[in-house]
C-alpha cells in the first residue's frame, strides 16, 4: 500500500483520476492516512465455494455491524464500553473497538 503526501491546498483525493485507471485514491477517516488501491480485472473464474465464502463473510460483517450499533445505542452497555475503550489504545473510534469485540465473540 502506497502512502500519499499531499500539498496544503489539496488535503485528500478520493476515487479515480479517470474512468480507465486501475488506481483509486482514498483517505481513511479514522487514521487520516491517504492510500492507493490498484484494481485489476478478474481473469480466472470464481468457484462456487469461494462465492459462498464471500457471501458468508459479508453476512457476518453486516450482522456484526448491526450488533455494534445496537451496543452503542444501549445506554447501560455504552458507559461500560466507553471505559473499556479509553483503557485501550489500538482502536481510534468507539465503533471500531465495539466492532472488533463483537467480531471476536460472534457465533453466527
Amino acid at each position: 500500500m502506497a502512502r500519499i503526501k499531499t500539498i496544503r491546498p489539496i488535503e485528500s483525493i478520493s476515487g479515480k483520476l479517470k474512468k480507465s485507471d486501475n488506481v483509486s485514491f482514498s483517505l481513511r477517516k479514522a487514521t487520516k492516512k491517504n492510500f492507493t488501491v490498484t484494481r485489476d480485472n478478474w481473469t480466472n473464474t470464481i468457484s462456487a465455494a469461494k462465492i459462498a465464502a464471500v457471501r458468508a463473510h459479508r453476512q457476518k460483517f453486516a450482522a456484526v455491524g448491526a450488533l455494534a450499533r445496537d451496543r452503542m445505542a444501549d445506554p447501560t452497555k455504552r458507559t461500560v464500553d466507553e471505559v473499556a475503550f479509553k483503557a485501550q489504545s489500538k482502536y481510534t473510534t468507539l465503533f471500531g473497538y465495539l466492532f472488533h469485540e463483537e467480531w471476536m465473540s460472534y457465533e453466527g
